[in-house]
């Protein structure tokens, strides 16, 4: 939902790129491999003579198996607030914050790693965006090995494409403001494994930013109401 600030709604970058993209086909995948999952952790299975497994589920089971995909995006939601609860706490304060859920250890941990091989040396942390169109939060904004970068912490599974999108928005962003930038990436922490994983956009900075100025635009004549109080002509 758009964020309110000097009584304007302003949309934020997440909600523009979602508004904008695709992802359909790998979200009913998804969805999918959860229901197979939620089955086979909670029901017994039984086995015909060929060794194939079969599972009997009632009405109540089923609809906890159809929703498990509700269930399991909440808590990968809750894994990147905290990490990102934590990185803040380490870089603000410098002391090791309190963590009880192993994965959210686990992506600290890279993160760690990640910021020990980089030199990473913040100048803004979780800063607030407020642009004349939209909204946005970056991760950090500082040195990293020896540079100036905007970086973008990820707890998921895999890098895509709205991610670069997305952190070349926010490099825009602050050279609009005046900060000076060399650069800008996506950090994966894997919350399972423990190891950090970068990626560096640099080089596909114009395309990317472009991207999302059309995306915003898209966005705009779909959301003729969030264009009209924003001021912006059709």
């Amino acid at each position: 939902m758009p964020l309110k600030h000097d009584g304007i709604k302003y949309p934020r970058m997440t909600e523009i790129l979602s508004d904008c993209t695709d992802k359909s086909g790998p979200l009913t995948q998804w969805s999918a491999n959860m229901v197979v999952e939620w089955i086979r952790e909670h029901c017994k299975s039984n086995t015909y003579t060929d060794t194939k497994p079969y599972y009997n589920l009632n009405d109540e089971q089923l609809d906890e198996a159809r929703f498990n995909f509700r269930e399991v995006s909440q808590q990968a939601l809750d894994i990147g607030s905290a990490v990102h609860d934590a990185i803040e706490v380490w870089l603000k304060t410098d002391k090791e914050p309190t963590i009880v859920c192993e994965q959210t250890l686990a992506a600290f941990v890279a993160f760690i790693e990640f910021a020990d091989e980089h030199k990473l040396k913040p100048i803004e942390l979780e800063y607030r965006l407020w642009m004349k169109d939209w909204c946005g939060m970056l991760d950090f904004y500082g040195e990293f090995d020896g540079s100036l970068y905007v970086l973008d912490w990820k707890s998921s599974k895999g890098f895509y494409r709205d991610m670069r999108i997305q952190v070349a928005g926010y490099r825009k962003a602050m050279e609009d403001c005046g900060f000076l930038v060399h650069g800008h990436g996506v950090v994966r922490l894997d919350k399972e494994t423990g190891y950090p994983e970068f990626k560096d956009y640099s080089k596909f900075y114009e395309q990317d930013w472009q991207e999302f100025e059309m995306c915003k635009e898209l966005y705009l004549h779909r959301h003729p109401r969030i264009r009209k109080q924003l001021n912006i002509p059709f």
